[in-house]
């Protein structure tokens, strides 16, 4: 008897075209994004050109830092191997699943699971792809996606039906009619399809009919001629199955009416046609029989329709027998036979086996096909049973759920409760921190300007001192010195005025130089102005100063004609000296640098302190860092200023930033 062939299945079954086009959409978000050391373009080009080598795929895998961009990257390759190379896919598609599952990227996961399950169910492993199937459901609810839930659990039901567990595709369907948006159509149409399927097989014809026709009601509401096409015929094929050729020519001449079918839908059109011969055939009509069978085998050939050569030639084969052609019967039965053998297609193997019997008598054809019918059942047994025991875990997944929320939801009220009290406790306890803090911070402002104020007399004390100093030599020199000079000089100007002796003059002409030159260095001494306002400013010269003198490091200090200290508040007058003590100090230690130079600027009512070595250079990326730069920090970010740093191995260039 002719197989039901349903190619909406196929369309149903993988993520195909809908998978392909969430990449580009993932690929359009990785380009605008940074990821170091990547080409992405070069990485896309090498995807669409890549050989199918476990070897390449090792590579390129091993050659992607980024988790995300190699996941990805993955399950893209996963994708295009299903459809190309069954080992490289196995592999990649392995990976993708270990590597989803350690990044806990549920619905990269799904789809992984979606992709092996297909791959399982076109090789009819359809224990595995069940399994599968049920697993990337599993994720897609888990990620509150219910639209592909729905289409897993349709895929699950398919997969059941195809091992003849009508009764577990019957509730699976209802299931994801249940999950399935409602404009979802065209997965709502595989549901009803899939139905019509499970009740053909249970010999409920009525209701295969009517899901039939529910799916044709669907396809046509959509508009889509290709579905309405196929559902017509396989309404066909089930009355044509409980023997209604005259209905079932009704749907089928409906179905050739449609324009262009032959060049839109080559296999459903070929199908269609061999309905039609066998159907005439089976009413009586054998004189068009062989023209329409051997063109529809003749597209089959040409398009390479396995299953549909297998189905033709056992009807051709019924044929040639009704007309007393025993051999022709023979020679399609045994080349539907192999064919059947070489794809293990086990349905078309039976019918082939159990007609040949008829014919020849042979015991060989039936001992085979008990053996292959045996051995059918106790596959469909096991696979029942697993699919028995995975509902089993489903059912006990979801009670276990149940309790779980039931659970949760008290537990989520005494948490909230805690939480709360939890809550009032943490901000009454940080506000009295942040009280303290308060008055801790005024103490070290108060802190920072006393130290400032001592430092700035401790200067004014010894500049004062200093003039003090100078003030006494300059007395010394003028009362003193000069005076006793000024003697000795008017001395011997009364002698040589009593004696012309050149040699004597020259010697007073010398005095009088050296008196004018003392008194000049004596009114110098006194005259040397001291601006108090510009503490600071000694200070920070003082200390490259002395930087300098116990260091092999080249210390230079600009100062911008703009910077003005006096205009600062204290507590950043003194910040800003410690900010240098620590930074001199961390090139000193540190560095190896033979000069350094620091520059004081304004820019944009911001005073910037700029502390540039030729040094080695540190990383400025690692997490570990020194007291030193975290006092660094703290002090900056007192005055909500910044602290940029710069460094590599020609040296070290750290900017701070204080608004002013």
């Amino acid at each position: 008897m002719f197989s039901r062939i349903f190619s909406i299945i196929n369309i149903f079954s993988s993520r195909n075209l809908g998978k392909f086009a969430f990449f580009y959409i993932v690929w359009g978000f990785l380009g605008c994004s940074k990821q170091p050391n990547t080409n992405f373009a070069t990485i896309k080009d090498d995807l669409d050109t890549f050989k199918e080598s476990i070897e390449e795929v090792e590579n390129l895998d091993d050659s992607i830092v980024n988790d995300s961009l190699r996941l990805s990257i993955l399950s893209r390759l996963s994708l295009k191997f299903l459809y190309s190379d069954s080992t490289v896919f196995r592999h990649t598609n392995r990976k993708t699943i270990t590597l989803s599952s350690q990044l806990a990227n549920k619905k990269i996961l799904a789809n992984a699971y979606w992709d092996l399950a297909y791959f399982y169910s076109n090789n009819s492993y359809l224990d595995s792809a069940y399994a599968s199937y049920y697993k990337a459901y599993q994720n897609f609810r888990s990620i509150g996606d219910g639209y592909h839930s729905g289409k897993m659990m349709l895929n699950m039901a398919i997969s059941q039906e195809r091992a003849r567990d009508y009764i577990g595709s019957e509730n699976s369907s209802f299931r994801a009619l249940k999950l399935l948006p409602d404009h979802k159509k065209k997965d709502i149409y595989a549901v009803y399809n899939n139905l019509a399927i499970i009740y053909n097989g249970l010999d409920d014809f009525d209701s295969a009919i009517t899901n039939h026709k529910k799916a044709i009601d669907i396809a046509t509401r959509i508009g889509d001629q290709s579905l309405i096409v196929n559902s017509l015929n396989n309404i066909a094929v089930v009355y044509i199955e409980n023997g209604f050729y005259a209905k079932a020519l009704e749907y089928i001449v409906e179905a050739l009416k449609t324009e262009d079918l032959k060049n839109s839908d080559t296999r459903l059109y070929a199908m269609i046609l061999d309905n039609y011969s066998y159907a005439q055939f089976k009413q009586g009509n054998t004189e068009d029989f062989l023209e329409y069978s051997l063109e529809a085998l003749r597209i089959r050939d040409s398009i390479d329709h396995k299953a549909g050569i297998m189905a033709n030639k056992i009807r051709l084969a019924e044929y040639y027998l009704f007309e007393g052609d025993s051999t022709n019967s023979q020679l399609n039965l045994k080349s539907a036979l192999s064919l059947a053998e070489d794809e293990k297609n086990s349905k078309y193997e039976l019918e082939a086996l159990l007609k040949l019997q008829k014919i020849t008598k042979n015991q060989e054809y039936l001992d085979r096909y008990i053996t292959l019918n045996d051995k059918l059942i106790r596959e469909e047994r096991n696979i029942r049973s697993k699919f028995a025991r995975i509902r089993y875990e489903t059912n006990t997944y979801i009670q276990e759920n149940k309790n779980l929320n039931e659970r949760n939801i008290w537990l989520t009220i005494t948490s909230i409760t805690m939480l709360a009290l939890v809550c009032v406790i943490f901000f009454s306890q940080r506000q009295r921190i942040k009280l303290r803090e308060a008055q801790m911070q005024n103490k070290l402002k108060d802190s920072n300007e006393e130290v400032l104020n001592l430092l700035l007399d401790q200067q004014n004390k010894v500049e004062l001192a200093e003039i003090t100093e100078r003030q006494r030599i300059s007395r010394d020199l003028h009362d003193g010195i000069l005076s006793r000079l000024f003697g000795t000089r008017m001395a011997l100007g009364f002698l040589i005025r009593q004696d012309s002796n050149n040699s004597a003059k020259n010697h007073v002409e010398e005095l009088q130089a050296i008196e004018k030159d003392i008194r000049n260095v004596s009114h110098n001494l006194i005259s040397t102005n001291f601006d108090s306002n510009d503490g600071v400013e000694k200070l920070i010269k003082k200390l490259i100063q002395d930087f300098n003198d116990h260091s092999d490091i080249d210390f230079d200090l600009e100062i911008s004609k703009e910077v003005n200290f006096n205009n600062l508040e204290s507590s950043i007058k003194i910040s800003i000296y410690y900010i240098l003590q620590e930074s001199l100090q961390n090139v000193r230690k540190h560095s190896l640098a033979s000069s350094c130079l620091i520059k004081f600027t304004i820019e944009l009512s911001n005073l910037k302190l700029i502390v540039h070595d030729d040094g080695i250079g540190f990383d400025a990326k690692t997490p570990k860092q020194g007291i030193g730069l975290k006092n660094l920090h703290y002090r900056i970010n007192n005055f909500k200023g910044r602290m940029y740093i710069e460094s590599d191995a020609s040296g070290t260039k750290i900017t701070y930033s204080i608004p002013i």
